[in-house]
């Protein structure tokens, strides 16, 4: 029986749960909405990732880009990998157009069959290529057979002043490898082991990649012929 004039407890308890509950939703969104403005408002677009750009900076990149602007190039290439990627190839395309050396490397190390980009196009891009990069393709590292003469140009002191360890490490074990086979034999063997020490020395590069040269060079000292050893 209810007494006139007399609250029920439990409706008031339960109103108060259910005051709890949106309060505690309007906690979630203001927390939310504050994130939300520290990325699109606060932090400047240089700062964020390129991957996870906000709307407002990807359409402040896309404007850049339009101008010939390769950093912006690269930043669109990432930030469309995951959400349109034909679009992160179109742009990839046209910063290694643009002369972006980052582009060129991966439009290298991506080419020919069942792979994004031509023979054709890579090769094209080999005179604005970083030296290790161009190099690195030259000796069949990527989609073209190796190339002897090009092979017969290296200049190890050149492949030996590059500060990218990972990069002269795949050139030094390619051309190692490559002055092992037949049609190799003419190739710089005193060249090759130097270029295959440095890459030991070089404790940026991965530690397998360091260890085949070790081994590598060790068979060239010994001239012995080598089973086939891949470095990617």
């Amino acid at each position: 029986m209810k007494i006139p004039g007399k609250a029920n407890p439990r409706a008031a308890a339960v109103a108060m749960a259910g005051v709890a509950v949106v309060l505690v939703l309007l906690a979630a969104l203001a927390v939310w909405y504050k994130q939300l403005r520290v990325k699109t408002v606060s932090v400047p677009c240089a700062q964020q990732q390129a991957a996870d750009l906000s709307p407002q900076c990807a359409a402040q990149a896309e404007a850049a880009a339009g101008r010939g602007e390769r950093a912006a190039m690269m930043a669109l290439t990432e930030y469309f990998q995951s959400r349109q990627p034909a679009q992160a190839l179109r742009w990839m395309r046209a910063a290694a157009a643009a002369g972006e050396p980052r582009a060129i490397a991966r439009v290298l190390q991506a080419c020919g069959a069942g792979q994004p980009f031509t023979m054709d196009e890579a090769r094209a891009l080999l005179p604005q290529a970083p030296v290790l990069a161009a190099l690195d393709f030259q000796l069949g590292g990527s989609c073209a057979p190796p190339d002897l003469a090009a092979a017969r140009a290296v200049q190890p002191a050149t492949v030996l002043a590059q500060a990218d360890g990972a990069g002269l490490c795949k050139v030094a074990v390619r051309y190692g490898l490559l002055r092992m086979s037949r049609e190799g034999a003419q190739l710089d063997s005193q060249g090759a082991q130097q270029m295959l020490a440095e890459c030991e020395r070089r404790a940026q590069a991965p530690a397998d990649v360091r260890q085949e040269a070790q081994a590598v060079r060790q068979m060239l000292a010994r001239e012995i012929r080598p089973v086939h050893i891949s470095v990617d």
